[in-house]
């Protein structure tokens, strides 16, 4: 069991990520990246505390109302700097808006 962050971004890319590769930042800190942000992965959208082998499936909604339920171990680790893999296919003009177990 391991406390993970799952990262989802509009477009529908997400990760795993350890909390351990953020560091902490006091006031005036410029921030961590914790997703490479291109073009097609678009913004973050999502960012939910999951906890491995407790939090099974993870589902993932959108603006025009597609939903998918998706195991959290399918979801790759990846390091916080590097891209997600794809987790919902989208329509066009439709981005994910949320995501809950």
């Amino acid at each position: 069991m391991a406390l993970m962050a799952l990262v989802i971004t509009k477009n529908g890319f997400g990760k795993l990520v350890s909390p351990d590769e953020f560091r902490e930042q006091k006031r005036g800190g410029g921030g961590v990246t914790g997703f490479k942000v291109t073009e097609d992965s678009g913004n973050v959208a999502v960012v939910l505390r999951v906890e491995t082998g407790i939090c099974e499936r993870v589902l993932v909604y959108t603006a025009q109302g597609k939903a998918i339920l998706t195991p959290v171990d399918d979801i790759s680790g990846r390091s916080r700097s590097a891209g997600g893999v794809k987790l919902i296919s989208l329509a066009e003009g439709d981005k994910v808006v949320g995501a809950a177990f």
